[in-house]
């Protein structure tokens, strides 16, 4: 039962992962030809098809009990996981990964002249390093250390290739136009010219994210890489919270395991090294959501509800999509904790996030709306200009693009509740355990995108997130319960859930 849950699970992962890298940059795997409406069907077909999969993770998942008073022989990790050979695997996808993303490097991104032969010659390195790693796989923790090495040298490297401008994409430079305007203390939220006209989309985490960077006279995609880094530091922590609940001992110890055995590290290993996440680095604000989910979840995986509600306060402050996964957060809270401690902490999350809105609201409250409602939300504005314009929606993997077509654009967004109202039922229906959040959180944000009015690729990546912490919390004790507001975590987290 876990070795094929697990197996599952892992499939499901690395489908994602796939789907969601090849469709983002088709160019770079020679398959720009094949981008249109059958391409965006078929992709939402088979993010429908995962979605289905992460609810049967969902219900197949069961709590595990602390087993600190089992002998150690009963206490090895999931079988899949500590297989070799399955470390092969993820060790080759890294590989194949590494060479796509040179190749966008060498082909795509780099101005004339080419890349030297320093860098080429670097590249190689990686490349005989990670299939010397095939052959003999290096623990889980050292291919994250070496990925997070590589991966950040090439982000450095390439921000001389791709300069923030608005022909590369209109995200960063409205932030930094953003910022320039609330230093000379006018109010941010404001038309800009890209040269064409553009009011701020953002809500505010998100840009003030990057105003550090901006004062300090750093490229602003610095909190872009800090973003990525704190999105893998918080899958460690939860996998050593997790070890720890499972076996006891002390942080050291917990750590070690991880280092040597949790093969959730490589799949960040590799998503870190895609060419796809390499471009949203580069060219969109959409890793400071990510970074953000991602504490956020390991924080109620844990059992750190009250940290919890407060970083989902900034997640709503920093993205509407937050939306999307907080019900199944608030669900989970009734069931495990009670109404009075569910209200406390959607106060604290609500108080998070009017302190970071409220400000920007009351300033500019028309021109506020407009940009971070208004523009994307309602269909005849933004939405109906790229479609008239360029066909956009059509290109894009999911299935607005036909719904565009037949003049039916109305019914997605009742669509997307019927389909988020459905999930929310299963996930009652399923005692909205916390073991199960995780699956849910990645299914919901699958089937809400496919039918969402505008899409990018990117605007899937949170379902991968999510599915990175199933892996993370595979085959150990879930801590979702747990009174948030302790003044630490105890030693052993008890599951309150069975």
């Amino acid at each position: 039962m876990r070795c094929s849950l697990s197996f599952l699970v892992y499939a499901l992962a690395i489908l994602l992962g796939l789907a969601l890298d090849i469709t983002g940059v088709l160019h770079v795997y020679g398959l720009g030809q094949l981008m249109g409406q059958k391409l965006a069907a078929g992709t939402a077909v088979g993010y429908v098809a995962l979605a289905v999969g992460w609810v049967v993770v969902a219900f197949r998942t069961r709590p595990t009990p602390d087993n600190r008073a089992s002998p150690p022989a009963h206490l090895g990790p999931v079988p899949l996981a500590h297989s070799w050979w399955f470390r092969r695997v993820l060790v080759l996808l890294m590989l194949l990964a590494w060479l796509a993303t040179w190749r966008d490097v060498a082909v795509f991104l780099s101005p004339d002249p080419p890349v030297g032969f320093w860098p080429t010659m670097a590249a190689g390195g990686v490349a005989v390093a990670l299939f010397g790693a095939l052959v003999w796989p290096p623990p889980p923790g050292a291919l994250l250390v070496g990925a997070a090495i590589v991966g950040v040298g090439m982000r450095l490297g390439s921000l001389a290739c791709v300069p923030i401008e608005p022909s590369r994409g209109d995200m960063l430079p409205l932030v930094q136009q953003a910022l320039g305007t609330l230093l000379r203390g006018a109010s941010p939220y404001t038309t800009y010219a890209m040269p064409w006209e553009l009011p701020l989309t953002y809500l505010p985490v998100t840009w003030l994210a990057y105003l550090p960077p901006y004062l300090l006279g750093f490229d602003i995609r610095l909190t872009n890489l800090v973003a990525e880094l704190v999105a893998g530091a918080a899958l460690v922590w939860l996998a050593a919270v997790r070890q720890r609940a499972r076996v006891g001992g002390d942080w050291r110890s917990a750590l070690r395991w991880v280092w040597h055995e949790e093969q959730g590290l490589v799949l960040w290993a590799w998503i870190f090294l895609q060419p796809s996440v390499l471009h949203w680095f580069l060219v969109t604000t959409a890793p400071v959501w990510w970074a953000l989910l991602s504490v956020t979840l390991a924080l109620l995986l844990a059992g750190r509800n009250g940290l919890a509600a407060g970083f989902l306060g900034l997640c709503a402050a920093a993205s509407p999509m937050t939306a999307v996964a907080a019900p199944f957060v608030v669900l989970c809270w009734l069931r495990s904790a009670g109404w009075r401690r569910t209200v406390a902490w959607c106060g604290v999350a609500g108080g998070v996030a009017l302190v970071c809105i409220g400000p920007f609201l009351l300033w500019s409250p028309d021109q506020f709306l407009l940009g971070t409602w208004r523009w994307f939300n309602d269909n005849q504005m933004f939405p109906q200009l790229k479609w008239e314009t360029e066909r956009t929606w059509a290109m894009m993997p999911g299935l607005s693009g036909l719904f565009w077509q037949s003049g039916l654009v109305g019914v997605l967004k009742p669509l997307q509740a019927l389909l988020l109202l459905s999930l929310l039922g299963l996930f009652w229906g399923a005692q909205a355990a916390g073991w199960r959040l995780a699956p849910f959180v990645a299914a919901a944000f699958l089937l809400f995108m496919v039918v969402n009015p505008v899409l990018w690729p990117y605007l899937y990546h949170p379902a991968l997130i999510a599915a990175l912490f199933v892996v993370a919390t595979l085959g150990r004790p879930c801590c979702a319960s747990e009174d948030g507001l302790s003044h630490r975590f105890r030693v052993a987290l008890e599951d309150t859930e069975t």
